[in-house]
């Protein structure tokens, strides 16, 4: 997932990307050798791993590793004419939303060939491995982290309005989302309608979606699994109760709502806590904070890192590659430094004893993630997923959930949108 967007103009690129080489003052490596790794992301998380772990690891590389990091919406542009023709970069990282695109492209190497990756992705959660291989089950591409998802919700209106505040009484009164929207009314009859439950649709359409067992596509055919609709007619009933904000998604509204008063919780994965939770929510709300499962089980984002065929320098690639998805030494670090929720699963039950976290009020949410992990199935991960997310929210729940259009014209709308855009795919118009 991106966590921030830098950017120097770059020659004929014409777009907005980050060079550099990674090591001690700009180089890696002493042997003063001219080869070069080449890392394309979209994610500055990359280069703080090979900058302050990787490479204190190994100080006596004989190339340089040159990372350039695109900002996530410009990505697939900018990729997508080189695959295939030779030029693409060594290494490329993947966002959730369009990693299945390459991974089934048949440009990306068999990680498995390579024995350090093979073994040490033994650990590695089912759910990443699945996302990172392909239809055949040959693994492309891996991951150093795991992204389930949560409901996050303020300590103190909780006791306010619902008169409990502690986590397993709160997931009592969430364990499923009839429960949730009550609890919602509740708290919006509780404070005289001056909190919401949720800030956005977006705390929905995640934990909805990502509860799917089919993906958007399916043999070349547009799927709307029932969870799709019943998202959308809970997105509008909420609305329509003012049970929900209805701020736009990431923006400052949203935001906004994590340091008063005006919103209950929010649904987020692992990531959304240390990047969008802590910062926004400050010393305001600092320590206010819990964390359970909520009405569903899903993951949202993740780094998926795989190596192009045609990059000559395969055995470097996946050294790397191996050391950032599979060294537990390096994994253990990174979780006690970041707070990430790692992809090994040996590495999360190492650290989940102990772990707290002082903006939750000393809670040890590791251990309720690493709960969650294995009931997360990914089958519903496409290469469509986004272009058709986006197509979906813009041309159905967003619409619908406002009371802009009727249901049938919504889904109609949708499907419409989809055919325009994917004219191969059978959409279901009459």
């Amino acid at each position: 997932m991106l966590k921030k967007k830098l950017g120097v103009t770059i020659g004929a690129l014409s777009t907005l990307v980050i060079l550099s080489s990674c090591g001690n003052q700009g180089a890696v490596g002493t042997d003063g050798g001219d080869d070069s790794l080449v890392v394309w992301s979209f994610t500055d998380e990359i280069e703080d791993i090979i900058n302050n772990y990787y490479l204190e690891d190994y100080s006596d590389l004989d190339y340089d590793i040159d990372i350039v990091q695109f900002p996530t919406e410009e990505f697939e542009r900018i990729l997508d004419p080189l695959i295939g023709t030779g030029d693409e970069p060594d290494v490329i990282l993947m966002e959730q939303n369009f990693a299945k695109k390459y991974i089934d492209s048949g440009y990306l190497t068999d990680l498995e060939q390579f024995e350090g990756i093979r073994e040490g992705s033994q650990s590695t959660y089912d759910y990443v491995k699945e996302v990172g291989s392909q239809e055949d089950g040959t693994l492309v591409a891996n991951a150093w982290q795991a992204a389930p998802g949560a409901f996050f919700y303020r300590y103190s209106l909780a006791e306010e309005y619902l008169g409990v505040s502690e986590p397993e009484d709160v997931q009592a009164l969430i364990s499923d989302w009839d429960g949730f929207v009550d609890t919602a009314r509740q708290i919006r009859d509780a404070s005289d309608g001056e909190v919401y439950m949720i800030a956005s649709v977006d705390d929905l359409r995640f934990a909805f979606l990502g509860g799917r067992e089919q993906g958007w596509v399916v043999d070349d055919e547009l799927v709307i699994d029932d969870l799709a609709y019943e998202l959308l007619e809970t997105a509008l009933e909420m609305n329509e109760e003012n049970l929900l904000l209805d701020a736009p998604a990431s923006g400052a509204a949203y935001f906004a709502g994590m340091s008063n008063d005006e919103i209950f919780g929010y649904s987020l994965p692992t990531w959304g806590l240390n990047f969008w939770l802590e910062p926004n929510g400050g010393e305001a709300t600092a320590g206010d904070w819990r964390m359970v499962q909520g009405p569903s089980t899903y993951f949202r984002g993740g780094t998926w890192v795989g190596i192009s065929e045609s990059s000559e320098m395969k055995e470097e690639a996946a050294h790397l590659i191996e050391y950032a998805t599979t060294d537990q030494d390096f994994l253990e670090r990174w979780a006690n430094d970041t707070g990430d929720i790692v992809s090994n699963e040996d590495v999360v039950e190492e650290v989940r004893g102990d772990y707290s976290n002082d903006f939750l009020g000393g809670q040890n949410h590791y251990a309720e993630f690493a709960d969650m992990i294995d009931d997360i199935e990914a089958g519903f991960v496409t290469e469509f997923d986004q272009t058709i997310n986006d197509l979906f929210l813009d041309h159905a729940l967003t619409p619908y959930s406002k009371g802009e259009v009727e249901f049938d014209t919504a889904i109609r709308n949708f499907r419409q949108s989809v055919s325009n855009l994917f004219p191969y795919i059978e959409v279901g118009l009459d």
